[in-house]
């Protein structure tokens, strides 16, 4: 069941949770889910569920009302910081990732929604690690999630409702990481700056001069094909043009990169993909023993 799309009311600042108490009933737990990666064309889709308690401002610890947009808070360190105080005060948290490769499969919508599923599902106490099941859940957006819990769909949630700010923190901070850690491996994508972003010119000079990274990228969809409908009608052609010729150029150099990371000439340059862990009892074939290796 869900509830209206709510859009009248707005937090009056970082330092309050009236909205949330709109919804508070006696015995009722509620999570605000909030995606973050949404817009990125590299990296997965990641989204949180975050469960705070009934807070009194007379007794609690009032640093959760620094928490805000995510989008509006400058810093990472910051951001971080936030993060750990969301922690600390949190009934339950969950993360839930949609992989590149799933959401080239899917629309944006059904990705939003797979992760806020799993993020729920996945929602589990700080502090005992037990489950912890909202039975009402405050969304940032129109998409709703497919599950039997009661939803009210917010727009611009993440500005009106603590819960749902303190999601958007959560699974920016934890989409981050990745981002980060994908940057050791590929640096040439200036991913620990622009997070996968696609209108960012050091993330597309990457992909100019290396091409796209298969898994990572996600290629179904814009700029990688071609544009939706919505774009076509508002870009010009000489835009579509260019965005057309990019795309041919980035196809060239992903296939020429490909095959020389897994030519036979390479083989002995770059690690074999599977490889018996040094514990293990595995003992080449004969044939293998003759230089007859085959890698599947």
């Amino acid at each position: 069941m869900c509830v209206g799309y709510a859009s009248s009311l707005s937090r009056r600042s970082a330092t309050d949770n009236v909205f949330d108490k709109m919804f508070y009933n006696e015995g009722r737990l509620v999570g605000g889910v909030d995606e973050s990666g949404v817009i990125d064309i590299a990296g997965p889709l990641v989204a949180a569920c975050v469960v705070l308690p009934k807070i009194d401002v007379k007794t609690d610890d009032l640093r959760i009302f620094q928490v805000d947009d995510s989008k509006k808070v400058r810093g990472e360190k910051f951001r971080k910081a936030l993060a750990e105080i969301i922690w600390s005060t949190a009934l339950g948290i969950g993360i839930g990732e949609v992989s590149p490769a799933e959401i080239d499969y899917m629309s944006k919508h059904s990705a939003i929604g797979l992760a806020g599923l799993r993020a729920v599902m996945a929602c589990k106490s700080v502090t005992t690690g037990a489950p912890v099941r909202p039975n009402f859940l405050l969304l940032d957006g129109r998409v709703r999630i497919p599950i039997q819990i009661r939803q009210a769909r917010i727009r611009d949630g993440d500005a009106k409702s603590l819960s749902i700010a303190a999601a958007s923190v959560i699974a920016k901070v934890y989409r981050d990481g990745i981002m980060l850690k994908l940057h050791e491996a590929f640096p040439y994508y200036a991913w620990n700056t622009n997070k996968g972003h696609p209108r960012d010119e050091k993330h597309l000079d990457g992909l100019d001069k290396f091409g796209a990274q298969p898994g990572i990228h996600r290629l179904r969809h814009w700029p990688f094909m071609q544009e939706p409908s919505y774009k076509r009608e508002t870009m010009p052609e000489a835009e579509r043009a260019k965005w057309r010729e990019r795309r041919q150029q980035w196809q060239k150099r992903t296939f020429a990169r490909i095959a020389r990371e897994t030519s036979p000439q390479q083989w002995s340059l770059n690690p074999p993909l599977w490889r018996p862990s040094p514990n293990s009892n595995w003992q080449p074939q004969e044939e293998e023993k003759s230089g007859e290796t085959t890698r599947s």
